[in-house]
């Protein structure tokens, strides 16, 4: 594939608001007597997140809780069931927090800052390339075409962003281990910090890998005052770059991961959905001469659109992410009609239109990902169901684990039959193909292992779980499957002991917040003298992870 177009394995959900991906949110409470329904806080881990456009100069991509990342294009909203620390599910429902979508930040930060195309390319103009409203095109005219200096848009055409948080962010875990396990225990935590790494992009590439989001977050508030857009600067105008918006991509990025909702939403209350003139190339001829296109990344425009979702508002995400789409199509036209990605007759070779289709194609995807993570997340599972079908037949590489989606998402309705014909479709397609994977072959037990439980046969899903951790032995998610069944099965000490190993094993990996909720609620469940087996997790916790969402921190503390 050329190296101008994107990724075309996007993730069913890019970004990372929840710390639970969402998943194959089959609510099995129904079969449970009262003790056991405590098992709805009980929910599945996530797969890895495919990395996003490896192509945008992006500070850093969306990130994931975990480092290693998944080839599977739809693993995170469809590798859990049960249901979020909280939620209450009746039947056929969807926990709002488990279906949140996740941040990949270790992948974010492995391209760097570094552009991955050369400056004034063909590339360049194509990953640019966006469609303004009329009335910021309008704009944008008056920019390019008014002698300089004597053009001043009104400042509601601004975007004008700053900083929020008045104060640094502080260690959390750090104060929970102080007020759990004393102060001589927290003294021995010892954590990466903002003052600890060099004062620019590098040193915020090491926070994130670090798990550091905190950390990250109040360097990317320093790097902002370079930019005029530090603290108390909210509402005063500024220049825009592409690292300058890259830094506000990270650090909204990083707000919703930490579940800094509030902040994240405040502070990106000024881009609205990225349209003011400011934001494109031609709002600064001066700098930039007649470069057209847009400052913002494409990644910047799907997080801003998927963010009322991972904030939980997730009707509002629905037409952002409609709008998106429609532009996207209007851009896939004007190529077809021989025309540029903004409708401008300006002549392209074929060979660049190929590679513009199939940039627009995988971001259509992408998109239409987002779109049915929301449509999960509003309970529209035929809106979800009749996209799933629609992208098999657009994303032909990918059609055997869009077909495996497709099952799982006739589970979460109860649609038993419906699901088995997804999942042999599915398992008929690699055949056809001759597609031997490893990764294949372990979704495909999974999905055998999910039809089960639907089923009521726990012990026949334990089998499918349990010859697919031969093949993967250490993927914490197959194992807290394993945990669930035993669960619904009466033997909640072999619930508890494989989580606990597979921390033991794998404390960095292993301690991802639906497997220490789903633990903890096994302790509750197990003893009311669980209180110090929780405190033994925190204690993983922080001598493992740098932060840990408030989530885990408060379920610890009960």
């Amino acid at each position: 594939m050329s190296e101008n177009s994107e990724n075309t394995t996007p993730s069913l959900s890019q970004y990372f608001g929840r710390d639970s991906g969402a998943s194959d949110q089959l609510d099995f409470t129904s079969n449970l007597s009262d003790t056991s329904n405590k098992l709805n806080t009980l929910k599945l881990d996530d797969n890895h997140l495919e990395p996003e456009n490896k192509n945008e100069p992006v500070v850093c991509r969306l990130f994931l809780d975990n480092a290693s990342q998944s080839k599977d294009p739809t693993a995170p909203f469809f590798d859990y069931f049960g249901s979020g620390p909280d939620a209450a599910l009746n039947q056929n429902s969807v926990d709002k927090n488990a279906m949140m979508p996740n941040l990949d930040i270790p992948a974010m930060m492995d391209s760097g800052y570094e552009s991955r195309v050369a400056v004034g390319s063909e590339a360049e103009r194509r990953r640019d390339a966006w469609i303004p409203s009329e009335q910021t095109r309008q704009i944008l005219i008056k920019c390019v075409t008014s002698t300089p200096g004597t053009f001043f848009p009104e400042r509601e055409c601004l975007t004008m962003p700053g900083v929020l948080l008045e104060e640094e962010l502080g260690d959390s875990v750090g104060e929970a281990v102080t007020v759990c396990l004393g102060e001589a225990e927290a003294a021995e935590r010892r954590i990466i910090t903002a003052n600890d790494v060099t004062q620019d992009e590098r040193g915020l590439r090491e926070l994130v890998q670090a798990g550091a989001y905190r950390a990250a977050i109040n360097l990317t508030s320093r790097l902002l005052e370079i930019y005029g857009q530090g603290r108390g600067r909210a509402g005063h105008p500024s220049k825009h770059s592409s690292h300058s918006l890259q830094l506000w991509f990270t650090r909204i990025a990083l707000l919703v991961k930490t579940k800094l909702f509030s902040i994240a939403l405040a502070e990106a209350e000024t881009f609205g959905e990225l349209d003011k003139p400011d934001i494109f190339y031609q709002f600064y001829p001066e700098m930039y001469g007649d470069r057209p296109g847009s400052i913002a990344s494409f990644s910047f425009r799907l997080l801003l659109a998927e963010l009322p979702m991972h904030c939980g508002n997730f009707i509002d995400s629905l037409p952002r992410l409609f709008n998106l789409w429609s532009i996207v199509k209007q851009i896939q036209n004007n190529l077809q009609a021989g025309l540029c990605e903004d409708g401008n007759q300006m002549g392209i070779s074929e060979s660049d239109r190929s590679n513009s289709e199939r940039l627009w194609r995988s971001r259509e995807i992408r998109l239409v990902h987002s779109i049915i993570d929301c449509a999960i997340c509003l309970k529209n599972f035929q809106l979800a169901i009749d996209l799933t079908k629609e992208i098999c037949e657009i994303d032909v590489a990918n059609k055997h684990t869009l077909l495996s989606a497709l099952g799982r998402l006739h589970l979460i309705v109860g649609d038993i039959v419906g699901a088995e014909t997804s999942f042999n479709k599915a398992s008929s397609y690699t055949e056809e193909k001759g597609m031997k994977d490893r990764k294949l072959e372990v979704r495909s037990l999974i999905d055998r292992g999910l039809l089960c439980i639907a089923n009521k046969n726990y012990n026949e899903a334990l089998n499918f779980f349990q010859e697919a951790k031969s093949i993967e032995p250490n993927k914490t998610m197959i194992l807290n499957n394993m945990a669930v069944c035993h669960m619904y099965s009466g033997r909640l000490k072999d619930a508890i002991s494989i989580l606990e190993s597979a921390i033991a094993a794998n404390p960095p990996q292993a301690l991802h917040e639906s497997v220490i909720l789903n633990l903890c609620t096994l302790y509750d469940m197990e003893s009311s003298k669980g209180r110090m087996k929780k405190f033994a997790l925190l204690r993983q916790i922080s001598r493992y992870q740098a932060d840990a969402p408030t989530t885990i921190l408060e379920k610890l503390y009960g």
